[in-house]
């Protein structure tokens, strides 16, 4: 996915249409979720869980690839992946907070981390979109 203009985009623009897209899925996600407003950070982490479904482990992410993918590899992959859903839960989260609420910390730092790192992005936009889509029976 690339903004509008393709890769002739410059960083800053670039980023600010990466940001919009994340909080535009992250309020979608919330929708779907069906969780009151203002609910405990637990409710929507028990919501994404159902929905995205378990965790990778490590050596289910091993065993995918045993020859290119050692141990280590498989350990930093399921702690990434693990800090992406906790990204998801906390931008979710800035879609459940009251209309009178400011966003909470983590909601912010999560929005920095996933528009700041291209991995992290992906794979984020990647659940929000598979979330945001829960509602309507395609997720």
């Amino acid at each position: 996915m690339m903004p509008p203009a393709g890769s002739a985009t410059p960083p800053a623009d670039a980023a600010i249409w990466f940001g919009s897209l994340v909080i535009h899925l992250a309020l979608t996600a919330a929708a779907a979720s069906r969780l009151e407003q203002g609910c405990f950070r637990e409710a929507v982490s028990g919501w994404v869980g159902k929905a995205l479904g378990p965790l990778p482990t490590p050596a289910l992410l091993r065993a995918e690839d045993p020859g290119r993918i050692d141990h280590v590899e498989a350990l930093s992959a399921a702690a990434d992946y693990l800090q992406c859903r906790e990204y998801a839960v906390d931008l979710i989260r800035v879609g459940l907070a009251e209309p009178d609420q400011a966003p909470e910390e983590r909601g912010v730092d999560a929005h920095c981390a996933v528009t700041n790192d291209k991995k992290v992005r992906i794979t984020v936009i990647s659940m929000l979109g598979r979330l945001a889509a829960v509602s309507a029976g395609r997720g």
